[in-house]
């Protein structure tokens, strides 16, 4: 049975140690007028004190990953809106509040690339692994962002463990992956 193909991005899923996740998220903000889209589950960082999306595997400081954002004035109905990505249509008289899962030691499920690794990619050397931006889904708001196993030069992230839920073949394309931020630049 071939693995899915359908990226997801970042998923949070647990913590270091096996310590509970309690879903904890600290507010941001999104920048007035900001041109570039955020879908939940991207990665993210902080640029003038704001939120703004890893797009590329050259980002090495990570805040977190996006979760989605409280628009204080949709333009549309001029009342408060939560959504699972922020556009640039979704600008507003008021704050956009970016809600960021931001703990250095959470666990993330994630898609990987085409290439099979299984194990073998569980904590590889000091580098660890980049991401392959693409944008996400405008339907549902779920990044489209993919783990990049071709790559071991960019340490965005680091495997912990392969996915053990059903539905996830090992040792074949497009694989399921528990990682961690590698040099999470939590600031709260």
């Amino acid at each position: 049975m071939a693995n899915s193909t359908t990226a997801f991005g970042f998923r949070p899923l647990g913590k270091v140690s096996g310590n509970p996740a309690n879903g904890g998220n600290d507010a941001f903000r999104i920048e007035d007028n900001a041109s570039t889209s955020v879908y939940q589950g991207d990665l993210v960082a902080l640029t003038a004190g704001n939120i703004v999306p890893v797009t590329s595997s050259a980002t090495s400081t990570i805040l977190g990953v996006f979760n989605g954002c409280l628009i204080e004035q949709d333009p549309s109905t001029k009342k408060p809106r939560w959504s699972n990505f922020y556009t640039q249509t979704n600008i507003t008289q008021g704050v956009i509040a970016a809600y960021v899962y931001d703990d250095p030691e959470q666990l993330y499920l994630v898609k990987s690339t085409g290439t099979a690794a299984g194990n073998t990619a569980i904590g590889t050397g000091n580098a660890g692994y980049g991401i392959i931006h693409a944008a996400g889904n405008t339907n549902n708001g779920i990044s489209g962002v993919y783990l990049n196993l071709g790559s071991s030069t960019t340490a965005q992230v680091r495997i912990m463990a392969v996915s053990p839920f059903i539905g996830n073949e090992e040792n074949v394309t497009n694989e399921d992956f528990v990682c961690k931020i590698k040099d999470s630049s939590s600031i709260l």
